[in-house]
């Protein structure tokens, strides 16, 4: 009885952890989201002040 309720605590720790895991996996991928949204953001930012430019400088 005893070895079966200690693989059962086994068992509830292993999926608290995986748990744990799990989300810290999760906001990793949300961060490397985040890092990509805000690097396309900044390229197209660049790309638009450069098309800016050369339009202004086309009207002159």
């Amino acid at each position: 009885m005893n070895n079966l309720a200690h693989e059962l605590a086994e068992t509830e720790l292993d999926r608290v952890c995986g748990g744990e895991l799990y989300m810290i996996r999760l906001q990793s991928l949300l961060s490397q989201r985040q890092m990509a949204i805000q690097l396309t953001t900044n390229m197209l930012r660049a790309m638009n002040d450069a098309t800016s430019t050369i339009a202004g400088n086309i009207g002159k």
